[in-house]
Protein backbone atom coordinates (compact mmCIF):
# COMPACT_ATOMS: atom_id res chain seq x y z
CA UNK A 1 0.00 0.00 0.00
CA UNK A 2 1.46 3.33 -1.06
CA UNK A 3 0.51 6.64 0.52
CA UNK A 4 0.74 9.85 -1.51
CA UNK A 5 1.50 13.02 0.45
CA UNK A 6 0.36 16.26 -1.19
CA UNK A 7 1.03 19.77 0.11
CA UNK A 8 -2.08 21.96 0.55
CA UNK A 9 -1.04 25.11 2.40
CA UNK A 10 1.23 26.64 5.03
CA UNK A 11 1.68 29.87 6.99
CA UNK A 12 2.49 31.82 3.84
CA UNK A 13 -0.85 30.71 2.36
CA UNK A 14 -2.87 32.12 5.25
CA UNK A 15 -5.15 35.13 5.08
CA UNK A 16 -3.03 38.27 5.22
CA UNK A 17 -3.25 41.04 7.78
CA UNK A 18 -5.30 43.88 6.29
CA UNK A 19 -2.84 46.52 7.53
CA UNK A 20 -0.20 45.64 4.93
CA UNK A 21 -1.00 48.29 2.33
CA UNK A 22 -1.80 50.96 4.92
CA UNK A 23 1.54 50.40 6.65
CA UNK A 24 3.44 50.46 3.34
CA UNK A 25 1.86 53.75 2.28
CA UNK A 26 2.48 55.24 5.73
CA UNK A 27 6.20 54.42 5.64
CA UNK A 28 6.60 55.56 2.05
CA UNK A 29 4.77 58.83 2.75
CA UNK A 30 6.96 59.46 5.81
CA UNK A 31 10.08 58.97 3.65
CA UNK A 32 8.77 61.37 0.98
CA UNK A 33 7.70 64.08 3.43
CA UNK A 34 10.87 63.98 5.55
CA UNK A 35 13.06 63.86 2.45
CA UNK A 36 11.33 67.00 1.14
CA UNK A 37 12.09 68.76 4.42
CA UNK A 38 15.68 67.53 4.24
CA UNK A 39 16.10 68.94 0.72
CA UNK A 40 14.59 72.30 1.71
CA UNK A 41 17.51 74.34 3.03
CA UNK A 42 15.12 76.99 4.33
CA UNK A 43 13.45 74.50 6.68
CA UNK A 44 14.73 74.10 10.23
CA UNK A 45 14.21 70.35 9.88
CA UNK A 46 16.74 70.06 7.07
CA UNK A 47 19.64 70.23 9.53
CA UNK A 48 18.42 67.77 12.17
CA UNK A 49 17.33 64.68 10.22
CA UNK A 50 20.47 63.12 8.73
CA UNK A 51 23.24 61.47 10.75
CA UNK A 52 27.02 61.60 10.76
CA UNK A 53 29.66 60.26 13.15
CA UNK A 54 30.32 63.67 14.73
CA UNK A 55 26.62 64.53 15.12
CA UNK A 56 25.81 61.24 16.84
CA UNK A 57 28.92 60.28 18.81
CA UNK A 58 30.45 63.68 19.53
CA UNK A 59 27.39 65.95 19.77
CA UNK A 60 25.20 63.22 21.29
CA UNK A 61 22.27 63.74 18.85
CA UNK A 62 21.17 60.13 18.99
CA UNK A 63 17.71 60.71 17.51
CA UNK A 64 19.44 61.03 14.14
CA UNK A 65 20.03 57.27 14.16
CA UNK A 66 16.26 56.94 13.72
CA UNK A 67 15.38 59.88 11.48
CA UNK A 68 18.18 59.33 8.98
CA UNK A 69 16.49 56.13 7.74
CA UNK A 70 13.60 58.23 6.40
CA UNK A 71 15.55 60.87 4.49
CA UNK A 72 17.30 60.42 1.15
CA UNK A 73 20.07 62.28 -0.63
CA UNK A 74 18.06 63.19 -3.73
CA UNK A 75 15.00 62.16 -5.75
CA UNK A 76 16.94 59.40 -7.53
CA UNK A 77 17.99 57.91 -4.20
CA UNK A 78 14.40 58.08 -2.93
CA UNK A 79 12.96 56.49 -6.06
CA UNK A 80 15.51 53.67 -6.05
CA UNK A 81 14.51 52.72 -2.49
CA UNK A 82 10.76 53.35 -2.72
CA UNK A 83 9.66 50.28 -4.67
CA UNK A 84 11.55 47.74 -2.56
CA UNK A 85 10.60 49.51 0.67
CA UNK A 86 6.91 49.51 -0.27
CA UNK A 87 6.84 45.85 -1.39
CA UNK A 88 8.84 44.46 1.52
CA UNK A 89 6.95 46.49 4.12
CA UNK A 90 3.72 45.18 2.61
CA UNK A 91 4.75 41.51 2.63
CA UNK A 92 6.35 41.53 6.08
CA UNK A 93 3.39 43.42 7.55
CA UNK A 94 0.84 41.25 5.74
CA UNK A 95 2.21 38.01 7.18
CA UNK A 96 3.96 39.00 10.42
CA UNK A 97 2.24 42.22 11.51
CA UNK A 98 3.05 45.93 11.76
CA UNK A 99 5.20 45.47 14.86
CA UNK A 100 7.76 43.51 12.84
CA UNK A 101 7.84 45.84 9.84
CA UNK A 102 7.56 49.23 11.55
CA UNK A 103 8.39 48.69 15.21
CA UNK A 104 11.16 46.12 15.04
CA UNK A 105 12.20 47.14 11.52
CA UNK A 106 13.08 50.72 12.39
CA UNK A 107 14.43 49.80 15.82
CA UNK A 108 16.85 47.55 13.99
CA UNK A 109 17.42 50.47 11.61
CA UNK A 110 18.80 52.37 14.59
CA UNK A 111 21.12 49.46 15.40
CA UNK A 112 22.27 49.21 11.77
CA UNK A 113 22.91 52.96 11.55
CA UNK A 114 24.79 52.88 14.87
CA UNK A 115 27.22 50.22 13.65
CA UNK A 116 27.70 51.79 10.23
CA UNK A 117 28.19 55.38 11.40
CA UNK A 118 30.59 54.25 14.11
CA UNK A 119 32.90 53.07 11.31
CA UNK A 120 32.61 56.26 9.25
CA UNK A 121 34.91 59.25 9.31
CA UNK A 122 33.79 62.23 11.38
CA UNK A 123 31.85 64.18 8.75
CA UNK A 124 30.54 61.38 6.50
CA UNK A 125 26.73 61.47 6.42
CA UNK A 126 24.51 58.39 6.22
CA UNK A 127 20.98 58.77 4.83
CA UNK A 128 18.36 56.43 3.41
CA UNK A 129 16.28 53.34 4.18
CA UNK A 130 18.63 50.84 2.53
CA UNK A 131 19.66 49.29 5.84
CA UNK A 132 16.02 48.74 6.80
CA UNK A 133 15.21 47.35 3.33
CA UNK A 134 18.00 44.80 3.56
CA UNK A 135 16.92 43.97 7.11
CA UNK A 136 13.43 43.18 5.81
CA UNK A 137 14.93 41.09 3.00
CA UNK A 138 17.00 39.05 5.46
CA UNK A 139 14.00 38.55 7.75
CA UNK A 140 11.68 37.52 4.90
CA UNK A 141 14.07 35.18 3.12
CA UNK A 142 15.21 33.18 6.15
CA UNK A 143 11.59 32.65 7.22
CA UNK A 144 10.71 31.61 3.66
CA UNK A 145 13.34 28.87 3.93
CA UNK A 146 12.14 27.79 7.38
CA UNK A 147 8.44 27.74 6.49
CA UNK A 148 8.40 26.32 2.95
CA UNK A 149 9.10 22.74 4.03
CA UNK A 150 7.05 21.32 1.17
CA UNK A 151 10.02 22.15 -1.07
CA UNK A 152 13.39 20.43 -0.96
CA UNK A 153 15.95 22.40 1.06
CA UNK A 154 18.22 22.71 -1.99
CA UNK A 155 15.37 24.21 -4.02
CA UNK A 156 14.66 26.73 -1.25
CA UNK A 157 18.31 27.72 -0.99
CA UNK A 158 18.62 28.10 -4.76
CA UNK A 159 15.59 30.39 -4.81
CA UNK A 160 16.80 32.73 -2.09
CA UNK A 161 20.31 32.57 -3.53
CA UNK A 162 18.93 33.70 -6.89
CA UNK A 163 17.03 36.57 -5.28
CA UNK A 164 20.09 37.59 -3.29
CA UNK A 165 22.49 37.69 -6.25
CA UNK A 166 20.01 39.16 -8.75
CA UNK A 167 18.35 41.80 -6.58
CA UNK A 168 20.66 42.43 -3.64
CA UNK A 169 24.19 42.24 -5.01
CA UNK A 170 25.04 45.41 -6.99
CA UNK A 171 26.39 45.05 -10.52
CA UNK A 172 28.23 48.36 -10.37
CA UNK A 173 30.13 50.16 -7.63
CA UNK A 174 29.02 53.58 -6.36
CA UNK A 175 31.20 55.40 -3.82
CA UNK A 176 28.12 57.17 -2.42
CA UNK A 177 26.37 53.88 -1.56
CA UNK A 178 26.74 52.41 1.93
CA UNK A 179 27.23 48.72 1.14
CA UNK A 180 28.11 48.21 4.78
CA UNK A 181 24.56 49.26 5.76
CA UNK A 182 23.13 46.82 3.21
CA UNK A 183 24.90 43.74 4.45
CA UNK A 184 24.79 44.55 8.15
CA UNK A 185 21.05 45.07 7.67
CA UNK A 186 20.67 41.78 5.83
CA UNK A 187 22.66 39.91 8.48
CA UNK A 188 20.65 41.37 11.36
CA UNK A 189 17.40 40.60 9.50
CA UNK A 190 18.56 37.03 8.91
CA UNK A 191 19.36 36.51 12.59
CA UNK A 192 16.11 38.20 13.71
CA UNK A 193 14.14 35.91 11.39
CA UNK A 194 15.76 32.83 12.92
CA UNK A 195 14.96 34.09 16.42
CA UNK A 196 11.37 34.79 15.37
CA UNK A 197 11.03 31.26 13.97
CA UNK A 198 12.50 29.75 17.15
CA UNK A 199 9.80 31.38 19.28
CA UNK A 200 6.86 31.06 16.87
CA UNK A 201 7.55 27.82 14.97
CA UNK A 202 4.70 26.00 16.74
CA UNK A 203 2.20 28.70 15.78
CA UNK A 204 3.53 28.69 12.22
CA UNK A 205 3.29 24.88 12.05
CA UNK A 206 -0.43 25.03 12.88
CA UNK A 207 -1.07 26.47 9.40
CA UNK A 208 0.72 23.63 7.61
CA UNK A 209 -1.66 21.15 6.02
CA UNK A 210 -1.00 18.06 3.91
CA UNK A 211 -3.35 15.67 2.15
CA UNK A 212 -2.66 11.93 2.29
CA UNK A 213 -4.06 9.47 -0.22
CA UNK A 214 -3.71 5.70 -0.42
CA UNK A 215 -2.63 5.09 -4.03
CA UNK A 216 -3.10 1.30 -4.35
CA UNK A 217 -6.59 1.31 -2.89
CA UNK A 218 -7.68 4.00 -5.30
CA UNK A 219 -6.24 2.06 -8.23
CA UNK A 220 -8.05 -1.11 -7.15
CA UNK A 221 -11.35 0.76 -6.88
CA UNK A 222 -10.85 2.18 -10.37
CA UNK A 223 -10.12 -1.26 -11.76
CA UNK A 224 -13.28 -2.70 -10.14
CA UNK A 225 -15.36 0.10 -11.62
CA UNK A 226 -13.93 -0.52 -15.10
CA UNK A 227 -14.57 -4.29 -14.86
CA UNK A 228 -18.18 -3.75 -13.84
Amino acid sequence: MEVEKRFIRNYLSKQKYTSGKITSWFILTACIVLSLFYWDNSSSLSTILSASHSQVFIDGQYWRLFTTSFVHGDIEHLMSNSLMLFILTYFVTAFYGSFISIGLGFIMGIVINFFVISQYSTDTTLVGASGVIYYLWGFWLVLYVCISKHMHILSRLLRIGGIFFILLVPTTYSPSTSYMAHYIGFGIGFITGLIYYFFYHKKIAEFEFWEYRVIEELEEINEDIQEN
